[in-house]
Parts: C-alpha cells; sequence; structure tokens
C-alpha cells in the first residue's frame, strides 16, 4: 500500500497526520517570503513572555556560534514579520527554518533559493547541521533533496488543522476498512495533484517525501453521508472488538478536520522516542536542602539548552524555598552566560518581597543586554520598596554634572526607563530622572 500513497515510503514506526492547509500559501511562503523573516514570524509575541525564552534557547542550541548572525538576520525581517502577523511553528520546523538561515548566502533569501537539491552541499557549519538534523535527519543527509523538508515546513506553517498523528498500523487499518465495498473510498490513493512545487515535483525522490495531498473531494462525500446510515455500515462490516468504534471515531475527527477550507494533506512523521517526556529533563532540578551554586549553574545550562521547562523550573524553586531563591538570584546575575535562564529566573525571583530579591532583581535590570524582560520581572514584584531601591540605583547610573549626557550610561538609563513605561507605578518613579539627562518627559 505504501507505494501507491502518493508515492511516499511509510518506514516502520511512522507515524501519519492529516491536514488541512492553504497550498497556495505555502508555496508563496516556501518562493517568495525570505527564510529569516519567516524564522522571525515564528517567534512568540512580545506578551508571551515564557515562550519567547523558550524560543530563544532553542535557537541558541540549533545554532550555537551562528546564533548572533542569524539572529542579526531576523532582526532585519523584524518590523515586517510583527505587521504579517506570527506563524505557529512546532520544533521542526523552526530547526529547518534556523538551519536555513544559517546557510542562506544573504537575509533576503528564500527557502527556495537555500534549500539544496540531492547531492549538493549545505552550507552551514557542520555544529549546526547536526542539531537541526537531530529533528530532520534529511537536513544532514547529502544524498537527500533538501527542498522537500524546506517545502514541508511551509506546509506545516500553512496549515489550518491537524487531525492526528496516528500510528501508521492504525491509519492502514482504517484505510483498509474505508475501502471495503460498503463504502468504498481510499484514503491513501494517489492523490489528484502534488503539493510539492510544480518545478521540482519530479526530481524529489519518494524517499526524500515525507508528505502528500490526499482527494478531498471523496473525503468531502464521506463526511456528508448520513451518520446514521455510516454507523449501521459500520456496525455490520465489522463486529470485531474495538474496530468499529475506531472507525467511528476517525469519520467524526475527520468531519471536524474537513470544516476547514483548503488542500487536505497526509504527513509521515518519524517514531515518537521512548519516554520523549521524561527524557528532556536531562538536569533533575534539586530537592530542598540541595541548592547549591553549582546546582543552580547545571539548572540554567538545562533551561538554557532547551533541556528542561520553565514550569519545572519555577515548581522545583516553590519546593526549594529560600535557599533556592539565593541560588537562582546568585546565578541570575551571570547573565552574559544564559541569557533565557536568567529572565527565567528573575520571572521566579519577581514573586518574592524579600530585601535581597529585591535588590537582586534591580541589579539585573541594570545589567541585562536586554532591559524589557528585566523590566517585566519588575513589574511583576509587589515589594514595597522596589520603586525606592530602582530609583537609587539608575540615579547613581546617571553622568555627573559637566559629564557627557551622551555616554553609554546614559544611553542605559534611558533605555531602561523607557521599558517601564507599562508599568506606570514604576515608571511614574523614575521618570523625574529624565530631566538629568536633557530628556523631556513628555517625549517618553
Amino acid at each position: 500500500m505504501s507505494r501507491t500513497w502518493g508515492r511516499l515510503e511509510p518506514r516502520p514506526g511512522d507515524r501519519v497526520e492529516f491536514r488541512v492547509v492553504d497550498a497556495s500559501l505555502a508555496r508563496a511562503l516556501y518562493d517568495g517570503i525570505p527564510a529569516a523573516r519567516l524564522l522571525a514570524r515564528s517567534r512568540p509575541g512580545p506578551l508571551d513572555g515564557e515562550a519567547a525564552m523558550v524560543w530563544e534557547a532553542r535557537l541558541q542550541v540549533l545554532l550555537g556560534s551562528s546564533y548572533e548572525r542569524v539572529k542579526r538576520a531576523t532582526a532585519r525581517h523584524e518590523r515586517v514579520a510583527r505587521d504579517e502577523g506570527p506563524l505557529r511553528a512546532n520544533e521542526a520546523t523552526v530547526a529547518v527554518l534556523a538551519w536555513a538561515v544559517a546557510s542562506g548566502p544573504d537575509t533576503d533569501a528564500s527557502l527556495a533559493e537555500i534549500a539544496p537539491a540531492a547531492g549538493e552541499p549545505s552550507l552551514c557549519d557542520e555544529r549546526v547541521l547536526a542539531e537541526c538534523a537531530a529533528h530532520d535527519a534529511r537536513l544532514a543527509d547529502r544524498a537527500a533533496d533538501r527542498r522537500a523538508p524546506a517545502f514541508e515546513a511551509c506546509v506545516r506553517l500553512a496549515t489550518h488543522a491537524v487531525l492526528g498523528p496516528l500510528a501508521w498500523d492504525r491509519a492502514r487499518a482504517i484505510a483498509r476498512q474505508l475501502e471495503r465495498a460498503e463504502i468504498g473510498v481510499r484514503l491513501l490513493g494517489d492523490a489528484p495533484a502534488s503539493i510539492f512545487p510544480r518545478r521540482v515535483d519530479d526530481e524529489i525522490a519518494s524517499t526524500d517525501r515525507r508528505m502528500t495531498a490526499l482527494d478531498r473531494v471523496a473525503l468531502d462525500v464521506l463526511v456528508a453521508k448520513d451518520p446514521r446510515q455510516m454507523a449501521a455500515t459500520i456496525g455490520r462490516m465489522d463486529q470485531a472488538a474495538g474496530e468499529g468504534a475506531q472507525l467511528a471515531t476517525f469519520l467524526a475527527d475527520l468531519g471536524r478536520l474537513l470544516e476547514h477550507e483548503g488542500t487536505v494533506v497526509a504527513a509521515l512523521l518519524a517514531p515518537e522516542p521512548p519516554d520523549a517526556g521524561e527524557a528532556r529533563d536531562v538536569a533533575p532540578a534539586p530537592n530542598p536542602g540541595e541548592w547549591t551554586a553549582r546546582a543552580a549553574a547545571a539548572l540554567a545550562e538545562a533551561l538554557e539548552r532547551g533541556a528542561t521547562t520553565f514550569p519545572r523550573v519555577r515548581a522545583a524553586a516553590v519546593r526549594g524555598g529560600e535557599a533556592a531563591l539565593d541560588a537562582i538570584g546568585a546565578e541570575m546575575l551571570d547573565v552574559g552566560v544564559h541569557a533565557a535562564a536568567s529572565a527565567a529566573f528573575a520571572e521566579i525571583l519577581s514573586g518574592s518581597g524579600r530585601p535581597r530579591d529585591v535588590l537582586r532583581l534591580v541589579t539585573y535590570f541594570a545589567i541585562a543586554p536586554d532591559p524589557l524582560p528585566a523590566a517585566r520581572a519588575l513589574g511583576a514584584c509587589g515589594a514595597a520598596e522596589l520603586p525606592r531601591v530602582l530609583v537609587a540605583w539608575l540615579d547613581a547610573m546617571l553622568p555627573m554634572d559637566g559629564e557627557d549626557a551622551h555616554e553609554s550610561s546614559a544611553a542605559r538609563v534611558t533605555a531602561c526607563i523607557a521599558s517601564l513605561k507599562p508599568y506606570p507605578q514604576l515608571y511614574r518613579a523614575v521618570r523625574p530622572l529624565l530631566t538629568r539627562l536633557d530628556v523631556h518627559p513628555a517625549s517618553r
């Protein structure tokens, strides 16, 4: 059956999901949009701070020493990306986009211009290639046509709805039931047209494809049938325990999927790693009483690499009490080593009213490369003495009388004050400092 399913060749253990996608949008994203802009659009918005931190940490893991270059490339497209709106991207899609931008000849190159055909080299650092290939092995396989995973990433970005994933054996069993004479629908038959761009479709080998379009007309007719008649048909077809219920459940899910307009696509997924949820946490959080400086540093590294999650770290910090706050508060100030982890630690510390934690939050705000995440942590802190400590610290950073107000300290203070505008109580406290910088408060 696999060799007649839209030229796909399922492998042992594969899973399958069904998507409704905007095929025209997928082709436009592939051909006409810079890969760096797609990567910028995959970043969660500023209101979703935790997800944004995880996204940045994931990029740092994928890109290593190439991270800053890719970040500059995405920054070029930041304004247009905001105007066009975010795109929902899973880890595999982000990995493909990161690989493409790291491989791209310039910041405006599209995936169609970047992705090499079979036999051509991938123009990016070997470490980046290895990290991204952990999400899609085709990226590091020179014999594979990398245009396939690149375009499939665009299909995922252009998806309206998803059914699955299902185990391949289960999908094959459902397909066999649908093909029986009582129903007579081929779920996994050849597609009426390819989902891939026409000019490269014939060049991509079946072994490199993981997606195919399905015949939507037959599926729409199927789900439009009277449900009572379908229930009677399924009951007559299969008396074996569970099989009829499995088909009925699939048809109900298929009906909800087909409420969306677009091309129906079947996508093969690699087998899910065993205990994948547990394997992510390679650096378990310390138990209460074990919060040492070394433990906090290991936890920050794990958070930065995406090897653990913010909710787990926060839960562990709650269990650890004051010892945990002391450890992560000190580690938070090593912001140059792990910016994302420091921002996460600051969010945890913002719930504390201890004077030492308030002082550390203000110190972090003063030294963080980007004051915005630190400002969010300050805005969430309800300590009464925070405005006073904040004003005193920023005042100490101001240039002395007679010094050039355009030096780096003045620029830093101005940026810090501007970042506090969304938090009225703090902004009112620090706003008078702008007069020391010859900046008119009304313009801020």
